[in-house]
């Protein structure tokens, strides 16, 4: 069976995608899934959380993306080079700042509406899932860790989705950044991809005692939940959460008694009940 793709995206930033793409993908593994991670945000956070210098890395997705507009016979070549196996038990497809050059070109693309293989049949909307095709019977969950200034690569992100997974922060006006996926993404239906479903929303950052907190999980249930999964249960704040990136490691390596943990085993375990 192909793996389920899933994206992890908002257009508002400080949200928690970073944190919620790695320790999710932990958290499957840690259940027996093969998990595979891309990041697809040209500052490398993800690349960074999992311990790995950004600027250093030569085999990125950069030259994968690269790879499928300029010379897709070599792509398979290049998959096996720019897979990461980390200690944190999942692999990697890692990203520095070359992806913005990938992302230009794909611009071009979009521009011309040829890329340079005169290959019109494919958009450059579907890119990134031709450099994902073969490397779906290899694992069971991709999860993709989209960025927030390039908005064509998180519409090639969702264009090879499965699904896509909104974190919102739990606080006022956090749930600004919902409406722009949720525009952005039955487009991508429409153009791209049919089979995209919004997995749900998913809180981040929560405080149980709070009032504030508890008031914007109301809010998003009252004014989302008739339409869209709210994940049933928010990621508890914690700073650990914040001090993981610093030491490469996912909340299950740096503090796996903290609540935050069980909050993404739960979240881990309603992704895998998804159909």
């Amino acid at each position: 069976m192909p793996a389920k793709m899933i994206s992890v995206t908002n257009q508002k930033g400080g949200v928690g995608k970073t944190t919620t793409s790695l320790n999710l993908g932990a958290a499957l593994s840690i259940a027996g899934k093969r998990v595979l991670l891309i990041d697809a945000d040209p500052q490398g956070n993800l690349t960074s959380a999992l311990g790995y210098v950004s600027a250093s890395l030569d085999n990125t997705l950069a030259k994968l993306i690269l790879s499928a507009i300029d010379a897709p016979e070599d792509l398979e070549a290049r998959l096996s080079r720019s897979t990461l196996r980390t200690e944190s038990g999942v692999d990697l497809i890692a990203a520095n700042k070359r992806l913005s050059d990938a992302a230009a070109r794909l611009q071009v693309m979009r521009m011309s509406q040829y890329s340079s293989v005169n290959d019109a049949e494919r958009p450059c909307e579907k890119v990134l899932d031709s450099v994902i095709e073969p490397l779906k019977g290899q694992y069971d969950y991709i999860v993709i860790d989209c960025g927030l200034k390039d908005e064509l690569l998180t519409i090639n992100a969702l264009s090879a989705s499965d699904y896509c997974i909104i974190p919102v922060q739990a606080h006022f006006l956090a749930s600004e950044g919902i409406p722009e996926v949720l525009t952005m993404a039955p487009t991508v239906q429409a153009r791209f991809n049919p089979n995209l479903k919004i997995a749900g929303i998913l809180l981040t950052m929560y405080q149980s005692r709070p009032q504030l907190c508890q008031n914007v999980r109301s809010g998003v249930a009252e004014v989302y939940g008739t339409d869209f999964h709210v994940f049933e249960r928010p990621i508890e704040y914690t700073i650990k959460i914040a001090e993981c990136p610093a030491a490469g490691k996912s909340i299950f390596d740096y503090a796996p008694q903290k609540n935050a943990a069980e909050s993404y085993r739960n979240l881990a375990r309603e992704v895998m009940n998804l159909v």
